[in-house]
């Protein structure tokens, strides 16, 4: 079950997402906040899922949505940011990244298209709206000469396959090896690249010229 956990100050939005998770039968509606300082405030004192995934707007009252995202990552170190936003400034989808989403998506996108960006990421994927790849690929993709490689032939191949959005059970099968070997090459390179998650892991091997 995908734990969902939810910043979003648009009441009528928050009502549409919290009716396709309520009809969703492998999500769940965990909680919500209308603000980033009640959203932080909840975060740093209350007790959740390990493996949340949180759906964040980035333009809120007060402090903005990315303020969130260290108080998430901390209360859910297992967890998942999806930017679910209007907010389509091209740095500002870098800064977002940076700061440790997973996830980027305009709130255009039909329902049906985020139940399955939420499961995709759910599952070790990263998803980032079509009209910010190109940009996001090129910003990050600055590569300098004569890095040492420092993963190994599997974890590139684990890598590469992540880095096109695939989760990991579509990995595990792809390279007919278990689901457990999968999620113990993830750690390695989250490890090796100093990186908290697979978007950031896949931002550092472009820019590190290793991918």
């Amino acid at each position: 079950m995908i734990e969902i956990l939810i910043v979003e100050d648009n009441a009528a939005y928050l009502d549409t997402l919290k009716e396709m998770i309520e009809a969703t039968d492998d999500m769940s509606f965990h909680t919500a906040w209308r603000s980033a300082e009640s959203a932080v405030n909840a975060l740093r004192h209350g007790d959740f899922p390990s493996e949340a995934l949180l759906l964040l707007d980035l333009n809120l009252p007060g402090n903005g949505g990315l303020s969130v995202i260290p108080a998430f990552r901390k209360a859910c170190p297992e967890g998942n940011v999806v930017v679910l936003t209007q907010e389509d400034n091209e740095l500002v989808v870098l800064e977002a990244i940076q700061a440790g989403a997973v996830g980027y998506l305009l709130k255009n996108h039909p329902i049906a298209e985020l139940r399955a960006a939420i499961r995709d990421i759910h599952g070790g994927g990263s998803v980032i709206d079509a009209k910010f790849s190109r940009y996001v690929l090129q910003a990050l993709g600055g590569r300098t000469e004569g890095n040492q490689d420092v993963l190994s032939p599997r974890e590139h191949q684990v890598l590469e396959l992540m880095a096109m959005g695939k989760g990991k059970k579509e990995v595990a099968d792809q390279l007919d090896i278990s689901y457990h070997a999968i999620a113990l090459y993830t750690r390695n390179i989250y490890k090796k690249l100093e990186s908290p998650n697979i978007t950031a892991a896949v931002a550092t091997a472009i820019r590190r010229g290793l991918i």
